[in-house]
C-alpha cells in the first residue's frame, strides 16, 4: 500500500469513527475520551441507563462504566446501581474496581494483575484467578476472545464459549448502522452487537425471564 492510499484509509476509518460515536473528527483523529451512553429496556420499556467513560491516557486507557436501572414489576420494586473503573495497559486488563448495589446487597469487586495472574477481592475475601479471566465487561470486544470469564458484581466465575452470528443492521442514534453479532453461550448468555471499529452498539440477554437489551443513544 502507498503512503498516500495508507493516509487516506486512516483517515476514512477515523472519520467512520467520529460518526458512529458522535464525536467531532478532530477528536476521534486524535485518540481523544469518550462517552457511550446506553439506553436499558425490559421488552420495550426504559429502565435506566449505562454509561462508558472511555479516557485514552498515555499507553493506558481509563473506563469508567455508571449503570442505573430501576424496575416495577406488579407491586415489585427494583434497583440496580453498579460503578466500576477498569485501566487497561497495552490492551490488557491492569485493574478493575467496582461496587454495586444489587436491589439492596451491596458488593465490593477489586481484580488487580500479579505475577501470576490477578489477585481478586470480592466482599473483602481475596483469591487467586488465572491470568487469562477477564470480567463480564461487555464494551470491549476483547471478552469474545475468553472462554473464562468473571462477574462484574460478584465476581463468579463463567465458562463460555463464543460464537460469531453473522452480519446484521442496528438501529442506533436514529440510524441503522452494520454491525457483527456474537453469541456468548454457557453459564452466562449474551448478544452482542459490534461496529466495525469495535463499538459496542446493542447487547440483549434474559434476566427472570424478561428480555434486557442495551442500545446505543
Amino acid at each position: 500500500m502507498t503512503k498516500t492510499r495508507a493516509k487516506s484509509a486512516t483517515l476514512t476509518a477515523a472519520l467512520t469513527a467520529a460518526v458512529l460515536l458522535g464525536l467531532s473528527g478532530a477528536a476521534a483523529a486524535q485518540g481523544g475520551a469518550r462517552t457511550l451512553t446506553y439506553q436499558i429496556l425490559m421488552g420495550d420499556d426504559p429502565i435506566g441507563t449505562e454509561q462508558v467513560r472511555l479516557e485514552p491516557q498515555g499507553d493506558r486507557t481509563k473506563v469508567t462504566v455508571t449503570a442505573t436501572t430501576r424496575v416495577k414489576v406488579l407491586f415489585i420494586n427494583f434497583r440496580y446501581d453498579h460503578k466500576r473503573e477498569e485501566l487497561w495497559k497495552g490492551g490488557v486488563l491492569d485493574r478493575m474496581t467496582a461496587t454495586t448495589d444489587d436491589d439492596g446487597t451491596p458488593h465490593s469487586l477489586d481484580m488487580a494483575r500479579d505475577a501470576g495472574g490477578y489477585r481478586l477481592t470480592v466482599d473483602g475475601k481475596t483469591q487467586e484467578v488465572a491470568a487469562n479471566a477477564l470480567p463480564l465487561t461487555l464494551w470491549t470486544p476483547d471478552v469474545l476472545k475468553h472462554s473464562q470469564l468473571l462477574s462484574v458484581i460478584d465476581g463468579a466465575p463463567y465458562k463460555v464459549a463464543v460464537r460469531k452470528v453473522g452480519t446484521e443492521t442496528v438501529e442506533t442514534g436514529g440510524k441503522p448502522v452494520e454491525a457483527t453479532h456474537h453469541r456468548i453461550d454457557g453459564d452466562v448468555e449474551r448478544d452482542l452487537w459490534f461496529a466495525a471499529d469495535g463499538t459496542l452498539l446493542k447487547t440483549r440477554f434474559k434476566r427472570s425471564g424478561y428480555d434486557i437489551t442495551y442500545v446505543l443513544k
